[in-house]
């Protein structure tokens, strides 16, 4: 069977690396090259990097410490297995992606799609499957009723070349000054750093905001260096489509909404769903579920963390300074919640319960 994929992002690689085993792969990808607009972190878990372990050469380090809390330094340590989570290098995966998925018999046409169908057809021409991989704009989605409503926020990374402090660590800070409505993350490696935050939109200049970070980072002795690159885009976080397919098509990555509703991470449901692809080949449609359902569930727990006031955030963090909490799981949020709060205790969970009258009730 012949299967056209539209959009050479993660996304659509990843589908087309799993399909190339059951049919034959067609690849559209409006640029010449892949991985660019750069905008993505890269942060992965393990259970990704083990499905991309052919893409070893593109990894930038390994991170099994997360610090989650106030830009002061007031809040939890999360704390992983060796490779708990692992940093690419973006641009340079999805190299290495399309090498392997062209060694494997696919076709690479560099050509910018409008039209598709519910019946299969690109641009006239006939494909038994095809798969939307078109990005958050989702226009081809929208033309086939398919495409979700997510909220969305723009990020910015700020890279960083020199020292860090704790090589192998993630700060986390919740600040509504710093990220209004998201979060700031100080990513810590061998020689390299990267800073970054994002915004609602019309609300702060994220530029201006991670420079900010950025300087606090600094101050703190988190980091030392210049900045010798920038790069960012638009976060979704949730909700996704509940159904990203009709007929022939189906849609994946941001124009289907699969996204990590807390952190806006999208390489690991797409992962997923184009395992999916192929394990239920050609029922496309089996792939999303249940997923798709425990994405929606979670965007609902990751609101009050992204839209809570500075009082809220100063309680919450505060209160729970010191904890530690070792977690294996990274991709499934509410697993993560389960077994935070048992980690936690009765003694931790009444101190977080405690600072809920902030979030609805700011003082």
């Amino acid at each position: 069977m012949r299967v056209a994929v539209v959009g050479a992002g993660f996304s659509g690689l990843a589908a087309a690396l799993e399909l190339s085993e059951v049919s034959e792969v067609t690849i559209f990808e409006e640029h010449k090259e892949v991985g660019i607009p750069e905008h993505c972190t890269g942060i992965v878990s393990k259970r990704v990097y083990e499905g991309l372990k052919f893409a070893e050469e593109a990894v930038e380090g390994k991170l099994e410490e997360y610090f989650i809390g106030t830009k002061e330094g007031k809040g939890i340590r999360i704390k992983g297995p060796k490779g708990f989570t692992v940093k690419f290098q973006r641009k340079r995966l999805e190299e290495i992606m399309l090498e392997v998925v062209l060694s494997k018999g696919a076709k690479f046409i560099n050509k910018f799609v409008k039209e598709v169908n519910p019946k299969g057809t690109v641009e006239g021409e006939r494909f038994d499957r095809v798969v939307i991989a078109e990005g958050w704009g989702a226009e081809i989605a929208k033309t086939l009723h398919v495409a979700p409503k997510p909220r969305r926020v723009y990020g910015i990374n700020l890279e960083i070349e020199g020292k860090t402090a704790f090589p192998g660590s993630v700060e986390v800070w919740f600040d509504e000054l710093l990220a209004p409505g998201f979060f700031a993350w100080v990513v810590m490696l061998e020689g390299k750093a990267v800073v970054g935050t994002a915004s609602e939109p019309g609300r702060a200049n994220v530029r201006k905001l991670a420079e900010k970070v950025l300087e606090i980072a600094k101050r703190r002795g988190l980091v030392e260096g210049e900045v010798v690159k920038a790069y960012g885009g638009v976060i979704q976080t949730g909700p996704p489509s509940l159904a990203p397919y009709r007929g022939r098509v189906a849609v994946t990555g941001d124009a289907a909404g699969l996204n990590k509703p807390l952190t806006g991470g999208g390489l690991y449901p797409s992962l997923e769903v184009a395992k999916g692809y192929k394990k239920f080949f050609p029922k496309l449609w089996r792939a999303y579920h249940p997923l798709v359902e425990r994405l929606y569930a979670e965007t609902y727990l990751s609101r009050p963390l992204h839209k809570g006031n500075q009082k809220f955030y100063e309680k919450l963090f505060n209160s729970l300074d010191g904890f530690e909490i070792y977690l294996e799981e990274y991709d499934n949020h509410i697993k993560v919640l389960g077994k935070a709060i048992r980690a936690l205790g009765i003694k931790g969970t009444v101190k977080a319960l405690a600072s809920l009258p902030h979030l609805f009730y700011p003082l």
